[in-house]
């Protein structure tokens, strides 16, 4: 078997799960990226050449026990142990309790919410040989507050639940579990799940956040990428049970303070 840590990652080939399989192959992990296509795993490979060889992706479908099951059987046959999993794998169905249809809102539940839990559940006798294994859920500000989508808030609402329900539950196998929550990052998600079909649009949406969030700018994947490899190391052996908040300052956000003033940011203490 190799020598170096095995990570996997849900919805490791776009946005922010592409990132992270970047990041950690460079620190030399053993990285496993879960897709839903092929056609995710060839546009990630255009992207990101360089991981054709450092990468191990694979085609499954978190929302499915079966295709879970295989992605089981494949790590324990090839790798023998898992010692990280990040589960990213997420989907988007803008829209409120009148407007969402009943299969967006359970097509994002399945996804967000259900896939971590089948996903963790079945590949916890791996984590538990790992002696040290670390689960990184990727959540959203949405779940820390209301956003655009009521199905997509409750579904990470629901997965910070499951990091705070797991720490003291696979506490004993010395298997840590944190979130982490995510204001706006520039990816592929909102047009790969058809909020917005033209870049000028998703620009003007994009600036409209920026001069939301008091550093003034919104999110890159490698901003989230930095914090898993963080929360994989030994750096972080005694943190568990973290919900982190990685979004720009945007959810101390207060309209009512007065607007600085450019002489004053420019003043010299």
């Amino acid at each position: 078997m190799d020598s170096k840590k095995v990570i996997l990652i849900t919805g490791g080939s776009s946005g922010i799960g592409l990132s992270i399989a970047e990041k950690l192959a460079g620190q030399n992990y053993q990285v496993i990226s879960l897709s839903r296509n092929k056609e995710k795993i060839e546009r990630a490979l255009k992207e990101k050449p360089n991981l054709k060889n450092k990468v191990d992706f694979i085609i499954g479908d978190v929302s499915s026990q079966d295709s879970i099951n295989q992605l089981c059987s494949y790590i324990k046959e090839n790798y023998g142990v898992l010692h990280g999993l990040v589960n990213s794998a997420g989907v988007i169905t803008i829209g409120t309790l009148e407007s969402l249809k009943a299969d967006e809102w359970q097509k994002m539940l399945d996804i967000n919410l259900t896939g971590p839990f089948l996903v963790t559940k079945t590949l916890l006798p791996l984590m538990k040989k790992a002696n040290g294994a670390s689960i990184i859920n990727i959540s959203s500000i949405a779940g820390l507050r209301p956003g655009t989508s009521i199905g997509y808030s409750v579904s990470k609402a629901g997965l910070d639940m499951l990091t705070r329900f797991l720490v003291a539950d696979l506490g004993p196998y010395n298997i840590r579990v944190n979130s982490i929550n995510p204001g706006l990052v520039k990816t592929h998600l909102h047009f790969d799940n058809n909020i917005f079909s033209n870049q000028e649009d998703y620009n003007k949406m994009v600036e409209g956040a920026r001069v939301r969030h008091p550093l003034k700018k919104v999110g890159a994947p490698e901003d989230i990428a930095n914090m898993v490899n963080f929360l994989l190391s030994d750096e972080a052996s005694w943190i568990s049970g973290a919900v982190i908040p990685l979004a720009g300052g945007v959810t101390e956000e207060n309209g009512f303070l007065p607007p600085k003033e450019d002489a004053l940011l420019k003043k010299k203490i």
